[in-house]
């Protein structure tokens, strides 16, 4: 199953870096894989290849909020968009009574 880095997790690891520890001792002590620590240094490095956990994190949180997900519907925005349907397709306002819920 996929699961995050917490920012507690990225603050470790950059502890134990600026400790000059090796990769594979930072994920027995943070109980992931060797390849999540190096892929996580990768993508959170800088040009100078100094990781910073609060921008690991922040870019974390960016690339969360994102992602697609369930993302709910106004019902005032759906009751008007179920309207317009109705109107572009030449139907009456009575036959919105009818209209299934979502």
């Amino acid at each position: 199953m996929y699961k995050q880095l917490t920012s507690e997790q990225r603050y470790t690891i950059s502890v134990l870096l600026q400790n000059r520890t090796k990769q594979k001792d930072i994920a027995k002590a943070i109980n992931v894989s060797a390849s999540t620590v190096s892929r996580e240094i990768r993508r959170n490095s800088g040009v100078r290849r100094h990781y910073n956990w609060e921008t690991a994190q922040a870019n974390a949180v960016q690339t969360r909020r994102r992602k697609p997900g369930n993302r709910s519907v106004d019902k005032d925005v759906m009751e008007e968009a179920k309207r317009l349907l109705l109107l572009s397709n030449g139907l009456q306002n009575k036959y919105l009574v009818y209209w299934p819920r979502m």
